[in-house]
């Protein structure tokens, strides 16, 4: 059905005058009449009784309009959503993030938030992986993953992490410089395979590097937990340095000098990608990373004991 020819007979019916509806319309009313003459020929019925002082509806012309007023509103309606969203009013945005990110995230979200309140937002932590499919699926706009991810993708570097010692307070070594591998025989907490396979096979990695395979007493589904597991002396853990924000008594934590300990995450996205929405949190991620300057992480010593 033709929506100008719908929308012509509404204004029609409420004004009952081809003259009047034809200026509202904007149309000459010969114009007019047959958008309506059209209209009546595809339902198969008069929809007006025409007469020397104007039109009157038919039976079937007032049945129509109740229909037809309901359809024109629903039809303004998409057409308004569906403008709003090309201006990124409104519409939805879906993040992937993982541990490195757990913080900048959060605070990007709370200024795109600002700017676009009617937006619905999908916040998901993942894997690297995991993203890097939801991403060439479709199923979110932007994932913070472990960079490079890939020619397929548009990235953005964000920042640098890295792997660092965290043993019991008791175990403190006094020397600044540490080796991983004088720790080939003690019992190591891991997180679990399956809640970062990059983040595990990365420590696997290391400890392979330094001539061992860790003796492996514990493992954690929660990445979160592992430093508390090293403060209660159950073992000693490969830990992100992005986790150790939060200040955890009775550890102490070393940092390993080894570029193989470091990796870069950044912003990734399908080069295909549109959405005025992804445009503008990249707009914002930009902003942040420039007001933080060139490397937004706090800097720590060799060591630091947390009490």
């Amino acid at each position: 059905m033709n929506f100008d020819r719908l929308r012509s007979f509404v204004v029609l019916a409420e004004r009952l005058h081809f003259g009047a509806a034809a200026r509202l319309l904007n149309l000459s009313q010969p114009a007019l009449s047959n958008q309506i003459r059209l209209l009546e020929e595809e339902l198969g019925a008069p929809l007006f009784d025409r007469g020397r002082h104007g039109a009157a509806l038919t039976e079937v012309g007032k049945i129509f309009l109740e229909e037809a007023r309901g359809l024109i509103l629903h039809a303004d309606r998409v057409l308004e959503i569906g403008r709003r969203a090309g201006r990124g009013e409104t519409g939805r945005l879906s993040i992937g993030f993982g541990f490195s990110t757990l913080t900048l995230v959060p605070r990007l979200l709370a200024k795109f938030r600002k700017r676009r309140p009617e937006v619905r937002i999908d916040l998901r932590e993942m894997a690297t992986h995991s993203q890097l499919d939801a991403l060439r699926e479709g199923r979110i706009h932007v994932g913070f993953v472990r960079v490079p991810a890939g020619k397929e993708f548009r990235q953005l570097l964000v920042l640098e992490d890295r792997l660092m010692l965290v043993v019991p307070k008791s175990q403190r070594k006094e020397q600044r410089r540490i080796d991983l591998g004088d720790f080939r025989g003690s019992p190591f907490i891991l997180p679990q395979r399956s809640l970062s396979v990059s983040y595990h096979d990365h420590i696997l990695r290391m400890c392979s590097h330094h001539g061992f395979h860790p003796r492996v007493i514990q493992e954690s589904h929660e990445s979160s937990t592992i430093p508390a597991l090293v403060a209660a002396g159950l073992g000693v853990a490969l830990v992100a340095e992005s986790q150790l924000r939060t200040r955890i008594e009775g550890i102490v934590v070393h940092a390993l000098d080894d570029e193989m300990a470091r990796w870069k995450v950044g912003a990734a996205w399908r080069k295909s990608e549109g959405s005025p929405l992804t445009s503008e949190f990249l707009d914002i991620l930009r902003d942040e990373l420039a007001s933080l300057g060139r490397d937004p992480r706090a800097k720590q010593g060799a060591a630091a004991t947390y009490r």
